[in-house]
């Protein structure tokens, strides 16, 4: 039940301009001038204003030791008929149900903040967790795909590895194979065209002209035997096994000065011990020969130089020429002859893991240059 007004109010006080205390329930500070308080000011301009246990002031002590709490209100006082503030009531009134009310408030308050913060903590855990779950799976599945990346990229070069040395092997063997034709011709059609020619000459040496039938026969076999030769020297490598990098350069250019007036520079740089296996010198002499053979079938009378470049890890060989140049393209086409032209080379050069590089264009010149990363093996 509400209690009524009068058992309420405690005490109260009537201000005059300048915080002058009019008339109050305590007779002794009737009178008297105390500094006005920012309530009291307020309510001078006209505002209702209040304050709940704020007793600090001189003019409160009486009421702060009460010991209770205490609503304390301002009401400005008005002239009837012109509606000016002549002066201000103040009232002390009982406020425990208001302090219960508050306190009440205050619980509440603090409860919906603390399971406002527990419930945003708990959200924002779990959204870390589940984050922190993503994250470690992702992470467990991308170091998964790299392990497996590296597992297959091993397994290539395992695979490229084994494809390099399967072709080294071959081209090993295509070549011993192909000396091995040249010299079955050399020893044996070309020989047994040889003594035919020789039979043929002693059965008309008795006699001042040989007939003409005799003279056409001893032509076809003079011209076969030449063509059988020159198949026989086309087919066959040099032993070049045992020869040094250098050796096997000087060596495919002095075979082929013996068939052709092309004279290159020469300028071999870098370390020319490097190890070398047979493929590799095979395929340094094949270069050179295929090369060389261009420069002299397509740039007869230009300048021709031939740069060997041996370093710890490869060996890089220039052949070029300032001949009429042509367009790269036109080397993509296999040859008609048997030979092995510039297709022939790239790929004998890349199937044992090497690189292979025409620039040129129609008049400025040929610059042919193959890389070879030796591997130091033999492919006996």
């Amino acid at each position: 039940m509400t209690q009524p007004m009068r058992d309420r109010i405690v005490s109260f006080k009537f201000w005059k301009q300048g915080g002058v205390i009019a008339h109050a329930s305590d007779p002794t500070i009737i009178g008297r001038r105390f500094d006005p308080t920012d309530d009291l000011s307020r309510a001078w301009s006209g505002e209702i204003s209040g304050s709940f246990e704020d007793l600090d002031h001189a003019e409160s002590a009486a009421e702060a030791a009460l010991g209770i709490p205490l609503l304390e209100v301002y009401s400005p006082i008005r002239e009837l008929w012109s509606g000016d503030i002549i002066a201000v009531a103040e009232f002390y009134e009982k406020a425990e149900q208001l302090e219960v009310d508050m306190a009440r408030a205050r619980r509440t308050s603090w409860l919906v903040v603390g399971s406002a913060f527990t419930a945003s903590t708990i959200v924002l855990f779990s959204i870390v967790a589940i984050g922190d779950n993503t994250i470690r799976r992702q992470g467990r599945l991308l170091e998964r795909r790299l392990k497996e990346s590296e597992q297959m990229a091993e397994q290539n070069a395992r695979l490229r590895s084994r494809v390099v040395e399967a072709s080294e092997r071959y081209a090993t063997q295509t070549d011993r194979f192909l000396k091995k034709l040249g010299s079955e011709l050399h020893d044996g059609p070309a020989q047994y065209l040889s003594l035919a020619a020789l039979r043929l000459e002693a059965a008309f040496s008795d006699r001042p002209e040989k007939p003409a039938e005799a003279e056409e026969i001893q032509q076809s076999l003079q011209k076969s035997l030449a063509e059988i030769r020159a198949l026989s020297r086309g087919l066959s490598a040099p032993d070049i096994d045992n020869l040094a990098l250098i050796d096997v350069v000087k060596r495919a250019i002095e075979d082929h000065s013996e068939h052709s007036p092309l004279r290159p520079d020469v300028s071999l740089q870098g370390s020319q011990t490097i190890e070398l296996s047979v493929s590799d010198k095979l395929c340094v002499f094949r270069f050179l020969q295929e090369t060389l053979s261009n420069a002299a079938r397509y740039a007869p009378n230009s300048r021709c130089t031939v740069i060997c470049e041996a370093h710890n890890d490869r060996v890089v060989i220039h052949v070029n020429d300032e001949g009429p140049g042509f367009d790269p393209s036109d080397g993509k086409v296999l040859r008609d002859d048997g030979g092995q032209g510039l297709l022939g080379l790239r790929d004998r050069v890349e199937s044992i893991g090497g690189r292979f590089e025409v620039r040129s264009s129609p008049g400025k010149g040929t610059s042919v240059t193959m890389t070879l990363f030796p591997r130091k093996m033999s492919t006996s």
